[in-house]
């Protein structure tokens, strides 16, 4: 009897040793390379606006896409940008800034992902769940053509309107988000228009010796004709940016270029 218990204990004891190196083996099996990943922000870490998002991709035609929701799924911000890959098909580096709209609750969810040139669809989709640090907001002014206070459409004549937005230390950039993205119905209704394309993407901005520097992707001049629309764009980008008295003089340019730009 004590040797039938003495081999079940022994079978016992194999068959959890067995179930064990199984399930290690199972653990650190490397799972499939994923083509797109965020290394910053971190899953729930506290972010201030605009939200910084680093990682690396590897996809169709360099181009994915990232959005910003909140934890309901509704979309609050979407754009695109480009990996800096030397070549299709292998990794490259992103960083990518996200202005916080300022109803934007304090929960939020950042997507980075691509649409599948097959059917449109989402794939790739890496979903990191954060929160904003502080919901402390302040006012900018930025600048739009009126068709009421400049109803023979000078093109060079702007009118400032305030909006408020939650503080930052990158105000320059979330003055010129809330420019690219348009007037308000209320803003509208009172003749605020604006010349710029939608889809316009900043690339980058600095400041220094009094001068910005802002640089757009190609959808600021695309399909842009008529001396009027041009001179319209570049003051209601320049007078935005003059608002702040760090800023003398702007230089405009599209992808790094800027001789040869937005001409009528």
């Amino acid at each position: 009897m004590l040797k039938k218990i003495a081999i079940i204990i022994v079978i016992l004891i194999a068959v959890i040793f067995a179930v064990f190196v199984f399930l290690k083996n199972e653990a650190v099996a490397p799972a499939p390379e994923a083509n797109i990943t965020v290394s910053s922000p971190g899953l729930n870490d506290k972010v201030s606006n605009p939200i910084i998002v680093k990682g690396q991709a590897r996809v169709f035609e360099n181009t994915f896409a990232y959005a910003l929701k909140d934890k309901a799924g509704n979309k609050l911000y979407e754009n695109y940008a480009m990996t800096d890959s030397p070549d299709m098909g292998l990794f490259g580096n992103y960083t990518v800034k996200i202005p916080v709209p300022v109803l934007a609750p304090k929960d939020l969810v950042v997507e980075v992902f691509e649409y599948s040139a097959k059917d449109g669809s989402v794939t790739n989709l890496v979903r990191v769940p954060v929160e904003l640090a502080s919901q402390e907001k302040s006012i900018v002014k930025i600048h739009f053509s009126n068709s009421k206070l400049d109803p023979e459409i000078t093109c060079v004549k702007t009118f400032p309107v305030e909006r408020q937005i939650y503080k930052t230390q990158e105000v320059a950039f979330i003055a010129l988000s809330e420019l690219l993205s348009g007037p308000t119905r209320q803003e509208t209704d009172a003749g605020y228009i604006t010349s710029i394309n939608e889809g316009v993407r900043i690339n980058s901005i600095k400041i220094e010796n009094e001068t910005a520097h802002v640089d757009f992707n190609e959808t600021l001049e695309a399909s842009v004709g008529g001396s009027c629309r041009v001179s319209a764009i570049r003051w209601q980008i320049v007078n935005t940016l003059k608002e702040f008295p760090t800023v003398k003089n702007v230089i405009i340019s599209i992808n790094g270029r800027t001789e040869d730009i937005l001409q009528p």
